[in-house]
């Protein structure tokens, strides 16, 4: 029995170092095409706060504001944005377009390079 006491401290380190990489990884937002996302940001109506507690997502249309536990946040908000993503915007082969709630154009995004047009196919489903 106490030959195995003295690795009971490393297992149990290990133990939760391993849980702790796990959560992280699960709590990282997909990955984004900066060329599209920066020209999309103005019109996608979801911005994060801070607040004492951590972190909270606001809906700048609305003023709704939508409160996940700090691991959730980012996900949540990829899907609050994807969903968004399905209502306003359309894509015209290379040309994604974004539209408001009268459907009028507010903006055309040309998809220049192959990652941007997997971007928008991947988070978007477009």
């Amino acid at each position: 029995m106490k030959k195995y006491s003295k690795y009971l401290g490393i297992a149990l380190g290990l133990g939760f170092l391993f849980l702790g990489l796990v959560a992280m990884i699960k709590g990282q937002p997909q990955s984004r095409d900066k060329q599209v996302y920066t020209q999309l940001k103005p019109y996608i109506p979801y911005k994060i706060e801070k607040k004492i507690g951590g972190l909270r997502i606001r809906n700048t249309k609305t003023d709704e504001k939508i409160e996940p536990s700090n691991m959730e946040v980012y996900n949540v908000l990829d899907n609050l944005e994807k969903d968004w993503g399905e209502k306003h915007l359309r894509r015209d082969g290379n040309i994604l377009i974004v539209i408001n709630d009268q459907n009028k154009t507010l903006k055309k995004i040309p998809l220049n390079t192959a990652s941007s047009q997997k971007y928008v196919h991947n988070f978007f489903g477009l």
